[in-house]
C-alpha cells in the first residue's frame, strides 16, 4: 500500500483541517469518491459554519450521484446565511468503522475549528482515525514555514487536538500546474522535519505526470469544488 493510500484506507474517522482556501472540502469529496470505489459507505460530516462559499453541502447533487451521504449545516445548502450543525454528530462519530467510515470536513483557521471542539470527547473515542492537516503553500497565510506553524499551533491549541499528518494540497484552482506542485515540496518536508509531523502525500490533478515522480506520496484527485462564476 501506498504511502498516499494510508490517508484513506486504514481509518474509520478522517479529520481535515487547514486553513482557509487549503482545499479542504475539494480533498474530503475525493477521499469518499475513493472510499466509495473501495466498497465503503462514507460519510461525510461537514463542519464549516463560517465559510459560505465552499462547503461540502453545496455539492449535495454529486454526492448523491456517487451515493455518498453528507450531513452538515442547516441550511447549509441555501441562501440563508444563519447555519447551525445538525444534531446527532457525536453518535455518528462514535459509531464509525471501517466499512462506514466519517470524514470531517472542518472550517478554516482557529474560528472554523471551533466547532470540532464539542466533537472532541467522541472524535477521542474512536480508536482508529487520522487527524490530517490539509497546506496550500500558495495561500497568503501559508506561503512560508513561520506561517504554517504558527497555524499548527493554533489549530492544536483550539481544537485540542494532535496533527497526525500533513497534506500537500498546493493549488491556484483551474491555473494549478506541474511546475506549482513541484515549487511546493521544499516547503512541506521542511515543514515535516520542523513539526515532527510527517507528510503522507501530495495531491495531483489525475493524469498527471508527476504521479511517476512522485511515486507513493502521489494522491491523484478530481477538482470537483468550483466557484459559482466557474
Amino acid at each position: 500500500m501506498s504511502t498516499a493510500h494510508l490517508l484513506y484506507e486504514s481509518y474509520e474517522l478522517m479529520v481535515i483541517l487547514g486553513h482557509y482556501g487549503s482545499g479542504k472540502t475539494n480533498l474530503s469529496l475525493n477521499l469518499a469518491k475513493k472510499l466509495k470505489k473501495l466498497g465503503r459507505e462514507p460519510l461525510i460530516i461537514d463542519l464549516d459554519i463560517v465559510n459560505p462559499y465552499f462547503r461540502s453541502t453545496d455539492y449535495l447533487e454529486l454526492t448523491r450521484e456517487e451515493g455518498i451521504e453528507v450531513l452538515g449545516p442547516v441550511f447549509g445548502s441555501s441562501s440563508i446565511e444563519a447555519p447551525s450543525l445538525s444534531p446527532g454528530i457525536d453518535t455518528m462519530i462514535k459509531n464509525a468503522t471501517e466499512q462506514k467510515p466519517v470524514i470531517l470536513d472542518v472550517g478554516g483557521d482557529p474560528d472554523g475549528a471551533r466547532a470540532l471542539v464539542r466533537y472532541t470527547p467522541a472524535i477521542e473515542q474512536v480508536k482508529s482515525k487520522l487527524i490530517a492537516l490539509v497546506v496550500n503553500t500558495r495561500r497568503p497565510e501559508t506561503q512560508c514555514l513561520e506561517g504554517n506553524l504558527a497555524m499548527i499551533d493554533e489549530l492544536v491549541s483550539t481544537a485540542t487536538l494532535a496533527i497526525d499528518a500533513l497534506v500537500g494540497n498546493t493549488h491556484l484552482a483551474e491555473l494549478t500546474t506541474d511546475e506549482i506542485i513541484q515549487q511546493s515540496l521544499p516547503l512541506l518536508n521542511e515543514l515535516s522535519e520542523v513539526s515532527k509531523i510527517p507528510l503522507v502525500c501530495v495531491t495531483v490533478p489525475q493524469g498527471s505526470s508527476l504521479q511517476d515522480s512522485l511515486n507513493a506520496f502521489a494522491l491523484p484527485i478530481e477538482r470537483l469544488v468550483k466557484t459559482s462564476w466557474q
